[in-house]
């Protein structure tokens, strides 16, 4: 097995690792970076409050599970042989399409729909953070897959 799949694969676990470490910072930290638009009613807001926590940590929560998985699959890869292969060949390119999609889906929900009643000020430090963790994550596993899927026979 070449060593850059499996190096690819351990970007992958450190990037979701860090995404799900990022993202449960974020949602403990949330209602302290919330603030009320002036026209909110008493009940709008803090739904909106609560639904972004719960989405949050269940994103955070997915991207630790994400990480257990990678790992899991490396680990395998690099012990169990062809069947360890194919298993991270599968787990990578699943990994990678769900992360496009979700990263597709959250570009395209912040810039359509209404105004936010609670606007949430989430820090310039940690945004850039978990979206760097995201695109390390992408990129481990664009590595992984591009490594994985290129059939050489082996000598």
């Amino acid at each position: 097995m070449r060593i850059s799949a499996l190096g690819g694969a351990c970007v992958l676990v450190v990037g979701l690792a860090a995404l799900a470490a990022g993202l449960y910072y974020d949602q403990a930290h949330l209602v302290q970076w919330t603030h009320f638009a002036q026209t909110s009613n008493l009940t709008q807001g803090p739904t909106e409050v609560e639904t972004a926590r719960i989405f949050t940590l269940l994103g955070a929560i997915a991207s630790g599970f994400g990480a257990a998985v990678a790992a899991g699959s490396t680990l395998l890869a690099r012990l169990g042989g062809r069947t360890g292969q194919w298993v991270l060949r599968l787990i990578a390119v699943l990994l990678l399409v769900v992360m496009l999609l979700i990263a597709v889906a959250v570009i395209v929900g912040s810039f359509t729909g209404d105004d936010p009643v609670a606007v949430i000020e989430t820090p310039w430090w940690l945004l850039t953070a978990e979206w760097g963790a995201l695109v390390l994550a992408v990129l481990g596993a664009g590595t992984a897959t591009a490594q994985l899927w290129r059939f050489v026979p082996e000598s």
